[in-house]
């Protein structure tokens, strides 16, 4: 089914995340009794809920993009300054079982924290996952960062 450690999921289908399921209520998990017609979904709603995180879980680039710039709008989560060239990131990398998950396993970075973070996750024996909040010392006058968290999370 859900191979944690691929980037891609690649032989992954919706029924496979969200079978019919046999008590008649709606596939997505919302709890709604399906009625009349309806075989699998409650409303149309439901349907593109779920197909939206089917495509977060099996990869797709464009989909995860485009809800990351709409949750963070290129503002990067560890120092607050935004980026034409912003960065989707797993929280939890791939390779440590972060594949296959959804949207709350992404957060945008500007380049420089994503590779600051990259290289911080690959120590090994790291027993914590670096989040937004994790603390890199910027090299002076690389870049302008005078975001400060509060601020950004006000934004958002």
């Amino acid at each position: 089914m859900i191979n944690k450690f691929a980037r891609y999921q690649v032989s992954l289908n919706i029924d496979q995340i969200f079978p019919k399921l046999e008590s008649g209520l709606c596939s997505c998990g919302c709890g709604e009794k399906l009625t009349g017609r309806q075989k699998k979904w409650y409303s149309s709603n439901c349907k593109q809920k779920s197909l939206i995180e089917f495509y977060i879980i099996k990869g797709d680039s464009q989909v995860i993009r485009d809800l990351l710039f709409e949750r963070d709008m290129g503002f990067c989560r560890s120092c607050g300054v935004y980026d034409e060239k912003w960065e989707a990131d797993h929280i939890l990398p791939v390779y440590k079982g972060g594949g296959g998950l959804g949207l709350e396993n992404y957060q945008t970075l500007c380049p420089y924290c994503h590779k600051n973070k990259t290289k911080l996750d690959r120590i090994p024996n790291r027993s914590y996952i670096h989040t937004p909040s994790f603390d890199i010392i910027h090299f002076p006058f690389e870049r302008l960062r005078t975001f400060h968290k509060n601020i950004l999370e006000d934004i958002v």
